[in-house]
């Protein structure tokens, strides 16, 4: 079977695989949920100001060689899609292929701020100040995750939940701009259809698969069963084209 990471988005940490990891462990995956730099629960009130998309890059490419990890299966949800496609760069002998659930794409020397536009970037600090730690960006209110997430099929018990362990994201991950070299490795889309706009990769999208999920924005928490069939089939499938390569 394969060695799968999981790296959660925005404001998550490892936690945010909890329902999905055991699922995939049982299918015999050796599985790698990822807590970002200051996202743990032990940063709560720290300072994050000096952790950036490259602390979270350099985060994953530490995980692979510490743990020697090999043929990975690189999952990054959301806003790690950057940090994901950070590591590829650094790391391509020790991956098979990148997997972007419901993902932001990179784009080489463009911040997320950048590609979102001011509207975004506007919100987001207005957050951080409101959340009182202006360096740190709280976890959506209901207000604005219906607003922006109105697919996103989150309970109130799981908002209630994500809200509790979230440590907040610090907000220098979204400002920073990476300059990401063009990969050869295989990439997979996996877009949410409950999503509000359309999918960046589609089905005919030269250099990429496409696989979809009925699920809204954060589906390892409200579809486990249905992300983890997913995540195993793509994993699993990586993990012969390896052998046979071999």
């Amino acid at each position: 079977m394969a060695t799968i990471v999981l790296v959660p988005g925005a404001g998550l940490g490892g936690w945010a695989w909890s329902r999905v990891t055991p699922l995939l462990e049982r299918q015999g995956h050796a599985v790698h949920p990822v807590t970002l730099s200051g996202l743990g629960a032990h940063d709560r009130g720290a300072d994050a100001a000096a952790i950036d998309l490259s602390t979270h890059v350099a985060d994953l490419v530490t995980l692979l060689e510490r743990d020697d990890l090999r043929d990975v299966v690189l999952v990054g949800h959301s806003l790690s899609g950057l940090a994901i496609a950070g590591a590829a760069g650094r790391m391509s002998q020790r991956i098979a292929r990148l997997v972007f659930l419901d993902a932001v794409l990179p784009v080489s020397g463009v911040s997320a701020f950048e590609a979102a536009g001011p509207e975004f970037e506007q919100a987001i600090v207005a957050a951080a100040e409101a959340g009182g730690d202006a360096r740190r960006v709280p976890w959506f209110d209901d207000a604005t995750l219906d607003l922006y997430y109105p697919g996103n099929e989150l309970s109130p018990e799981d908002r209630a939940w994500i809200r509790r362990e979230s440590a907040g994201h610090p907000l220098a991950v979204f400002r920073e701009p990476l300059e990401i070299a063009e990969t050869t490795l295989p990439r997979t889309y996996v877009t949410c259809t409950r999503r509000m706009g359309p999918s960046p990769i589609g089905d005919a999208t030269p250099g990429w698969a496409h696989a979809t999920l009925d699920a809204g924005h954060w589906p390892m928490i409200t579809r486990p069963s249905e992300t983890a069939a997913l995540l195993s089939e793509i994993a699993s499938s990586a993990a012969a084209s390896g052998a046979t390569a071999r």
